[in-house]
């Protein structure tokens, strides 16, 4: 018996980093995988290597995460493959970099459109099926840069925030409507995913600018994706019933200091 066996999971930005490796170890688990992108190859290719190793699990489709009308077609998409929707995974998002005085409208909104916008959308929209097919798990990927502020990270600083308050805001309302629907973020440092390649660079590139980076944790490394994994593993399994409105910090003890 796999940890989510059964479950029916939505994730979006699965083309790579953290949401192709949340599809692959909830496949390997026993989970059935729709994978969206607006990379639709990418994302095809995360559901093809699943595939390779559990035939017929996975399948993903092209999604732009702002656009209402793709997903409506994306939810749909994934409900008839799948036979339902049990867990959503709020996982696509970009980084923002730029202080008060240097950000700039493009990049705010570009940001807030992507990384809250799209959470509201596609949470709002996924409900009928999440109410269908309880108990339903809702997981938002925010940030450790949702707690900690950065003078440089304006936008990012802001949407991320947002994420972990509606996080809290929408497990309220499942609880008190009487659904079995519960809702949490998750909050990682700097993990090796390709979002992070820009404060790499900007630390001097290279094993240097990793360096960087590494000096800031406690735990002295990068968060790898398996890390935040096996919190998302968890989130999605009925281990964590009882769990909602919750913050999981992945964070190599950052926020502690």
């Amino acid at each position: 018996m796999g940890r989510v066996d059964g479950k029916q999971v939505f994730i979006t930005g699965g083309a790579q980093g953290l949401g192709a490796c949340f599809a692959q170890m909830l496949a390997a688990e026993g989970a059935k995988v729709f994978v969206t992108d607006v990379n639709a190859a990418g994302a095809e290719e995360t559901a093809a290597e699943i595939n390779a190793k559990f035939p017929g699990v996975a399948s993903s489709c092209h999604h732009d995460v702002t656009s209402r009308d793709d997903w409506k077609t994306a939810l749909k998409s994934a409900a008839d493959f799948m036979g339902g929707i049990s867990v959503l995974i709020n996982n696509a998002g970009i980084g923002g970099w730029g202080n008060i005085e240097t950000e700039t409208d493009e990049n705010w909104r570009r940001t807030m459109e992507i990384d809250v916008d799209s959470i509201f959308y596609g949470t709002q929209l996924a409900m009928p099926y999440l109410i269908k097919s309880q108990p339903s798990s809702i997981i938002n990927i925010s940030s450790v840069a949702g707690m900690l502020a950065d003078a440089n990270m304006l936008s990012y600083n802001t949407a991320k925030a947002a994420v972990w308050m509606m996080s809290k805001s929408i497990a309220l309302h499942c609880a008190r409507s009487g659904y079995d629907i519960r809702s949490n973020s998750v909050h990682p440092v700097f993990t090796r995913t390709p979002i992070i390649d820009p404060l790499i660079q900007f630390g001097g590139g290279g094993d240097e600018g990793e360096k960087k980076l590494v000096r800031q944790i406690p735990l002295k490394r990068l968060g790898e994706p398996e890390d935040v994994g096996y919190c998302v593993l968890y989130l999605a399994s009925d281990e964590s019933r009882y769990v909602t409105a919750s913050e999981f910090k992945i964070d190599g003890g950052i926020t502690a200091q």
